[in-house]
């Protein structure tokens, strides 16, 4: 059905609202959404003649009070939903939302189209035991899914597949569980997905973008390091392209006709990571393949490994790593015997490793081992000479992709770039790029096309945040956003369609000050 979205803006007054719907009731036109906000009004509703839209435009400009009616293509709410949509469905793991009484709310396209071979609307107020069998789950927590704490990395098998589950509460203050978070990954993938293109590394120093000062030095230093068969840590915060040097380290060695294989230490379950780096042998465990497994450091022999978020790798496997540092040898999962190898490591990490070696959280001898070079790569807001060329870089990439032809940048989206502080640095800027390239109309990317990251500007959330650690973060800035539109706490519960109550208890669980809020509505 074609709609109709309109903005309204107003001053403060009492039946503000109650005189603008009056105008539509006279035209027998029906609302199908209002959001209401202190200076602000939208409306959705069917298509609207566009003559009988100009007499409608013209009767409301007359309530007393009313600053501007205007047509727009979508509203706030809307926005934010096709983005979140847009993300999650983007995600290769599958993740799903359900109600209290275990009811499917939500679907990502991951779970609904390869997990449970359905679609979205297939899924949706469906009962999660429709699609995975009580026995399943009983063994862990109970048919009834019951629980107090999470769950993570229960193997459940779905059509003669394996997949890894983590099971998240969501609950009250006083812990009454009222819904969960099903997240859900083949596990059979895993490896697939460790050494996706491990033979296709087209990367070289040419291809990281930047002509700073800086950036030249790391640059420099790298191309020294790749000489060299010792191994490389890389430091540098989350986004500023730390695989990349790695890759290009790889390609101007004189390892580059081997493989180059990268590992997130993060994204691999502690129980796999050490089969998948070493591999195992027949009958090292239950489940495991009937001729054992080869592992990454074999698969990458005469090549590089990268292991990236390295500071993630737990004590055991600290301790296997360094054994392979200093001897060169592995020895498989249920194996008694070494083998020798032959693999230049690069490690990166975005966290402070001495400051873990102080806390015991990683070994001193380990980090002497990896840190026989050691290159920082600096954070975007240290070289911001280089936002220009990344910008023109990355609106070249996004025109293709998207089929539009970008000619440029206007000055106020570029001033916007310029001030922003990139808490997530490179990475940030491309995807802020390539999200105004994606929702422009015109031939230049403007000021109101670039949609900063609230969440990176108030918190920067750190990659590493749990899932509820994030909903929390999420949960919280919506309140507040909606605070900021309200003239009170009862206000914002309306909005919210929470009670007022509820908001109240919100409000103290997340330490939300009244100065975070009231002086923007007085």
């Amino acid at each position: 059905m074609q709609t109709t979205r309109i903005k309204i803006e107003t001053i403060d007054r009492p039946y503000m609202t109650y005189d603008i719907l009056s105008v539509l009731v006279k035209y027998e036109l029906s609302v199908t959404w209002m959001e209401v906000y202190t200076y602000v009004v939208y409306i959705k509703l069917p298509k609207i003649d566009s003559n009988l839209w100009k007499t409608i435009k013209s009767e409301i400009l007359e309530i007393p009070g009313v600053k501007s009616v205007t047509e727009i293509d979508l509203i706030d709410f809307e926005k934010r939903e096709i983005e979140k949509k847009a993300i999650l469905d983007l995600l290769p793991y599958g993740i799903l939302l359900l109600d209290k009484e275990k009811k499917i709310k939500y679907i990502n396209k991951f779970a609904a189209k390869t997990i449970l071979m359905t679609d979205e609307h297939g899924a949706i107020d469906k009962s999660i035991w429709d699609f995975i069998p009580r026995k399943s789950l009983s063994s862990y927590i109970g048919s009834d899914l019951s629980f107090y704490d999470d769950i993570e990395n229960i193997e459940i098998r779905l059509k003669n597949k394996s997949y890894l589950m983590d099971i998240y509460g969501l609950k009250t203050e006083e812990g009454a569980v009222f819904g969960y978070i099903f997240t859900m990954q083949d596990s059979g993938k895993i490896s697939e997905i460790i050494n996706l293109k491990r033979y296709d590394n087209p990367i070289t120093f040419d291809d990281i973008i930047g002509s700073s000062a800086k950036h030249h030095q790391v640059i420099e230093q790298a191309k020294v390091f790749s000489q060299s068969d010792s191994p490389v840590l890389i430091l540098g915060e989350s986004g500023t392209g730390k695989e990349l040097f790695a890759r290009a380290i790889h390609n101007a060695s004189l390892r580059s006709s081997k493989p180059f294989i990268p590992v997130n230490c993060a994204a691999v379950p502690d129980q796999l990571l050490e089969s998948e780096l070493f591999g195992y042998e027949e009958g090292a465990f239950t489940g495991a393949k009937k001729h054992g497994k080869t592992g990454i450091f074999e698969i990458a022999n005469g090549g590089t490994i990268f292991l990236d978020e390295i500071g993630e790798m737990p004590p055991h496997l600290q301790a296997k790593l360094l054994r392979v540092l200093q001897e060169s040898k592995i020895r498989k999962v249920g194996s008694n015997t070494f083998e020798n190898i032959n693999v230049k490591v690069i490690t990166a990490t975005n966290k402070n490793l001495y400051k873990m070696v102080e806390d015991g959280q990683f070994r001193l001898d380990l980090l002497y081992r990896i840190n026989t070079f050691s290159l920082t790569v600096p954070p975007l807001r240290e070289r911001r000479e280089d936002i220009n060329e990344l910008i023109e870089h990355f609106i070249k990439i996004y025109s293709v992709k998207y089929g539009k032809k970008i000619n440029g940048i206007a000055p106020q989206a570029l001033k916007k770039l310029l001030a922003y502080n990139w808490p997530g640095n490179v990475r940030e800027l491309q995807n802020v790029l390539e999200r105004a390239i994606a929702f422009t109309k015109g031939n230049e990317i403007d000021a109101e096309d670039i949609v900063l990251n609230n969440l990176s500007v108030q918190n920067q959330i750190n990659e590493s945040m749990s899932l509820k650690s994030t909903l929390d973060e999420v949960e919280r800035n919506i309140i507040l956003n909606t605070l900021k539109h309200s003239s009170s706490i009862r206000e914002a519960a309306r909005t919210l369609q929470v009670t007022h109550t509820m908001l109240i208890n919100r409000i103290k669980k997340y330490g939300i000050k009244n100065s975070e809020w009231r002086f923007q509505n007085e």
